[in-house]
């Protein structure tokens, strides 16, 4: 149940070395969920606890032929599509299966098959861990996809957290929030293509998604700019890029590949996307030559 692999360092920045030793933590077992029905899509919703800090919330998903049992978990298989946390304040997480195991690469936590991390205290961004008693509700959402014929998904969820220290204060508290807010589709269009970010977060990173006809590629674009415009002028973050000099780059720092049709832009400093406002934040990326389907998510990594 590691934080990660500079977890040390990043709570003492924080704060919370002392609350996040390995010994102050532990792993809450949530009640298992089965599926209703064999070879059926289904979204499967878990009620979070809300009394603790919580760091990370660990999932696991696994189909075979028996209906439910609570020590049944079948062959483990990556058959999650979608993630989502959801709260009263609105969405924190919110994102595909495979932004979720890419993210875990980038936390230096590898997924075996079938495993999924979501990251409150993200060891790499420094993050604090969600006070979840802010919230009324809190509720994990995670869809898997039709196991085969006869075959049941059975999903597995644990929320590691840890005590709310005496006299914690949340006045400037802030909550890792991940998520992307559209499915681009470009169709068969080439040339520069424009994908809009939102304007109102200090966002640390843009992880981006890229297909063709919903088929992950790393060759659909070929280059990526990055353009903030105000009344000011003109702000360019990253001018014609090649992507897979960016997916080369992310090996090298991650020492391993996010996967197909993914890289990851990172603003160390965190990038103020508020001085947008009344302006304009997008991509633009270019298609060298026509997909079936050319598409895009960018899972906008923000403090709240």
């Amino acid at each position: 149940m590691s934080l990660g692999r500079f977890a040390s360092d990043a709570l003492q920045a924080i704060g919370l070395g002392n609350v996040a030793k390995p010994e102050n933590l532990r792993a809450r077992k949530l009640s298992p969920q089965h599926s209703a029905a064999a070879a059926t899509l289904q979204t499967f919703t878990f009620d979070l606890p809300t009394d603790r800090l919580i760091h990370s919330i660990l999932i696991s998903i696994g189909e075979s032929t028996t209906a439910s049992g609570e020590t049944e978990q079948g062959t483990l298989a990556n058959d999650l599509t979608d993630i989502k946390v959801d709260s009263n304040m609105g969405p924190l997480k919110e994102m595909t299966a495979g932004m979720c195991q890419a993210i875990m690469k980038m936390n230096q936590d590898n997924p075996s098959t079938g495993f999924y991390k979501l990251y409150f205290t993200d060891a790499a961004l420094k993050t604090r861990p969600l006070p979840s008693w802010i919230f009324s509700s809190l509720q994990l959402k995670v869809t898997g996809n039709a196991p085969a014929a006869s075959n049941y998904h059975h999903v597995r969820v644990s929320v590691v957290e840890s005590e709310v220290p005496s006299g914690l204060n949340l006045a400037d508290w802030r909550i890792l929030v991940e998520r992307y807010i559209r499915n681009k589709r470009y169709g068969t269009s080439t040339g520069w293509q424009t994908y809009d970010h939102e304007k109102a977060y200090k966002v640390l990173g843009y992880l981006y998604a890229m297909d063709d006809n919903a088929t992950l590629s790393a060759t659909i674009f070929d280059r990526l700019t990055v353009l903030g415009i105000k009344p000011e002028g003109e702000f360019r973050i990253t001018d014609e890029q090649w992507i897979n000099h960016i997916i080369e780059l992310n090996t090298e720092i991650y020492m391993v590949a996010l996967g197909t049709g993914y890289f990851y832009m990172e603003f160390p400093d965190a990038l103020d996307t508020a001085q947008f406002s009344r302006g304009s934040l997008i991509s633009k990326l270019n298609v060298p030559t026509a997909g079936t389907d050319a598409g895009l998510r960018v899972l906008e990594r923000f403090l709240k």
